[in-house]
């Protein structure tokens, strides 16, 4: 595949090499041709966006800007988080709305996801809890500035 459109059926895309991207569905799972970040971006931009104004957007709305978790698209919403820094190769996204619980497996973190998958993660419980935590907050102020 050369392209892909997030979904609320994606769980979350990892990065395999330089240019290719894994891409895990609720039922399926795909090899991009593309890195991550392009994804990342092309699919903020069909939204209305750069990944770059999605970051800004999160500062205005939450006042984080490291490692900032991002609203891909509004109408959904669709909130996915990095797992490190965007800027290292090794990073990957996570959407929030599929996760079940994240916890501590053998010095890694698994998340779980609402249809039973689950995923390790090369990082710490703490960093990952962290990200999940600063995602609800941001989906939080989204919904309150939209209700209000």
């Amino acid at each position: 595949m050369k392209d892909y459109f997030i979904s609320n059926d994606t769980l979350a895309l990892f990065p395999l090499g330089k240019k290719k991207t894994v891409v895990y569905e609720k039922h399926d799972c795909y090899i991009i041709d593309q890195k991550i970040s392009r994804i990342m971006d092309d699919n903020c931009r069909y939204n209305g966006s750069s990944m770059e104004g999605r970051i800004k957007g999160t500062y205005d709305i939450s006042g984080f800007n490291y490692k900032a978790p991002i609203i891909v698209s509004e109408n959904q919403p669709l909130i996915f988080f990095p797992t490190c820094s965007p800027r290292l190769k090794e990073c990957a996204w996570i959407n929030l709305s599929n996760i079940s619980r994240i916890t501590n497996y053998d010095n890694k973190c698994r998340i779980e996801f609402l249809n039973e998958e689950s995923l390790e993660v090369d990082s710490t419980y703490r960093i990952i809890n962290n990200q999940y935590l600063k995602s609800l907050s941001l989906e939080n102020n989204f919904k309150n500035r939209k209700n209000s």
